[in-house]
Parts: structure tokens; C-alpha cells; sequence
């Protein structure tokens, strides 16, 4: 689809600035644009970027060309107050916007009769739905994807390809699952008696909130005997691992390969970045945020910033890495100091005094040690 800038104006509600007969074909990010091309700025330190590229059209921030940002003159600029919503709704008009959405039950999908499915569902081939399991309106079943036996779905849930949700997992509205993603199996416990690891039973629950959307790849587990729980709003990403018992506030953010060990507690708007590890038990504060690979092996308040293996707060983390990094250096002045020593040693003899001390050179044994 080919749209003038005017009309991409118009269609975001944006404040046209420059030509708007320039004809648009795609939309594209600042560093592919090309001729014909419409693009964004969200941040001004990529402002730069526009006094160089070929793109036709940008989208940028209010007040954007009253801080005088360098561009093209012949640039012609939509300006908006959200660019990236504003960019999204172009590209999605230019590239003819999405198909229309499939709804019912195929053939070759298995639901059973105790199900109870709502309005304008789509269970696609293979999609397996158990007993008494409950699809709320609007929900989508991928092909593969299985909903076990008393699992419940709000409305308009969608779950891709090769999900699992275990029996009586239960997701409230517009949760999102991505593909191979398993939910509700047991936790990691086990007792030793005689000898051997004997298996605890996990009849609890796993709940999930609204709004939540959880990447490719992840493990929730189900809890021991009530129910692990994922607050509303909370996005996690892909290769995340949740333990039993955990209970994950609202809108936290856990980044890829986090590992969360069981009966944790989080606060709400908690971020967690790649490869973060949280030992079993500890609580976590509102507004928190752990560093990338951190370990936090203890109970974290509110509203701090914590870094590194053990985790500690990141001011005192970086001082260590600085620290860290002037090693090599204070390891070669500790040698260059220790070869001094060894050669005033040589030149200075010690000898041993009346009282078995050592001393420097033939000082008599009453001097007096102030040198008078």
C-alpha cells in the first residue's frame, strides 16, 4: 500500500511538517530507511541520525524542531506525542494490516465434551482441550498446544504452538503464552528417606494473572499445596524458569534465562535482568532492580538497584569492579615495591639487639627512639 505523508499524518494525528504529497511505500527504523520510506526518533540522541538518511518521512516527538535537531530540509516530519505507537499504526496501514481472524473448532482438533468452550474461539489442528476445562470468549488454541483437564482461560487468551498447561492451571484475561512454553508442572521437591530422594506431591495450583505474557521456552510450576501465582501486567521473556510457590508481583519484568528458585516473593514493578538467579526463599521489594547474571542469596527492600554474585547494591558493586580492574596494576606496584624493600634489606643489614628484637645497622641499644 502506498499512502502520502499527509494522509499518515492524518491517520496518527499527527502535526504535519514539510511536504505532505511525498508518497510513502514502508515504514522502517532509522538505520534500514531508505527513499520512499517513512521513519522514527523516539530519543533525540539518535536525532543525528536523520541529517544523513535517505528516508523520505520521519515521525517524531512533540517540540521536536523547536530544539533546532539537525535534519534534512526537505525531510517531511509528522510530529506526535508517542512515536513508536505512532509508527506501529503506519506500518500496520502500509503493509495492508493484519488478516481477518479465523474462529471455531477444526476437525482435527481434540476437545472434550465436558469442555466448555465461549464465543469466537479458535482451537486449531492437533490443539488438545481437556475435561472440564474452560475457554473463556475470544481465547486462540494454536496447533499442538494442550489445555489439561479443569484448566481455565479468561477471555482472549492466546496460546501458541506446543504450549502446555498442566491440569487446573488457570490464566485470567488476555494472557498470552508463547511457543513451547510448559505451565504447571511440578516443583523440584523431594525428601530423602532410607537413603533416597522420594518425590513430595505437587496438588497445588498455578494462577496467572490478566495481562500477562510469557516468552518461549519457559517453566512455571505448580505449587506444593495452594498455588503459585503471577501478578497481573507481568511480562516475562523467553528461557525463564519459576519455582514452586513463587509469588510474582504485578508488572514485574523478568528478563531471558532468569532463574527463580521456589517460595520467593516478589514485589510489584520488580525487573530482573538476563540471567539473574534468586535463591529459594527470599523476598524481593517493590521496584527493585536486578542486574544481568546477579545472585541474590538474600531478602532485598524496596526500591534498590542490586549488581553482582553475591548481589549487593550497585553503587558498592561498581566500586568493586573498578577496583577489580586496577589489580593487574596494583599486583605490578606490589612487586616493584617488594624488589625496594629486598634491596634496602641487602644495604642495611639487620642485627639483633639485647632484647632479641631485630634492628637496622650498630645504633647503640639506649638511644632514644625519638632521636634525641
Amino acid at each position: 500500500m502506498v499512502a502520502t505523508v499527509e494522509q499518515l499524518a492524518a491517520l496518527v494525528s499527527g502535526r504535519l511538517v514539510g511536504d505532505g504529497n511525498v508518497a510513502i511505500r514502508s515504514a522502517r527504523p532509522v538505520d534500514e530507511a531508505g527513499p520512499g520510506d517513512i521513519t522514527f526518533i523516539e530519543n533525540e540522541r539518535y536525532a543525528k541520525l536523520l541529517r544523513t538518511s535517505p528516508a523520505s518521512a520521519a515521525i517524531v516527538g512533540p517540540h521536536f524542531r523547536s530544539r533546532r535537531t539537525p535534519m534534512k530540509d526537505d525531510l517531511a516530519v509528522i510530529e506526535v506525542d508517542d512515536p513508536i505507537a505512532a509508527f506501529i499504526a503506519v506500518r500496520n496501514h502500509l503493509s495492508g494490516g493484519s488478516k481477518a481472524r479465523w474462529t471455531g473448532v477444526h476437525p482435527q482438533a481434540w476437545v472434550a465434551p465436558t469442555a466448555k468452550l465461549g464465543k469466537d474461539v479458535a482451537v486449531y489442528p492437533f490443539a488438545y482441550v481437556g475435561d472440564e476445562a474452560e475457554v473463556g470468549d475470544g481465547c486462540t488454541i494454536h496447533p499442538g498446544a494442550v489445555i489439561g483437564d479443569r484448566a481455565r482461560l479468561g477471555r482472549e487468551c492466546v496460546i501458541h504452538p506446543n504450549v502446555v498447561l498442566y491440569p487446573d492451571v488457570a490464566l485470567e484475561d488476555r494472557v498470552e503464552v508463547h511457543s513451547g512454553t510448559v505451565l504447571g508442572a511440578d516443583g523440584f521437591g523431594y525428601r530423602q528417606v532410607d537413603g533416597r530422594h522420594v518425590k513430595v506431591p505437587h496438588t497445588g495450583k498455578l494462577e496467572v494473572g490478566s495481562d500477562v505474557e510469557i516468552g518461549a521456552n519457559c517453566t512455571i510450576d505448580r505449587a506444593t499445596f495452594e498455588a503459585t501465582r503471577i501478578g497481573e501486567g507481568t511480562k516475562i521473556d523467553n528461557l525463564v524458569m519459576i519455582g514452586h510457590n513463587n509469588q510474582i508481583g504485578r508488572h514485574n519484568l523478568l528478563c531471558a534465562q532468569v532463574g527463580i528458585a521456589g517460595s520467593c516473593k516478589t514485589g510489584d514493578y520488580v525487573v530482573m535482568a538476563g540471567q539473574a538467579g534468586i535463591k529459594d526463599k527470599t523476598t524481593i521489594g517493590d521496584g527493585v532492580v536486578v542486574g544481568a547474571q546477579a545472585g541474590v542469596h538474600r531478602n532485598i527492600p524496596s526500591g534498590q538497584q542490586v549488581l553482582g554474585s553475591p548481589a549487593i547494591p550497585v553503587r558498592e558493586q561498581r566500586r568493586l569492579f573498578q577496583m577489580i580492574a586496577r589489580l593487574p596494576d596494583m599486583h605490578n606496584k606490589l612487586r616493584e615495591l617488594t624488589a625496594q624493600i629486598e634491596a634496602l634489606s641487602a644495604l642495611l643489614p639487620m642485627t639483633p639487639s639485647h632484647d632479641g628484637t631485630v634492628g637496622f645497622g650498630d645504633a647503640a641499644d639506649d638511644a632514644d627512639p625519638a632521636g634525641f
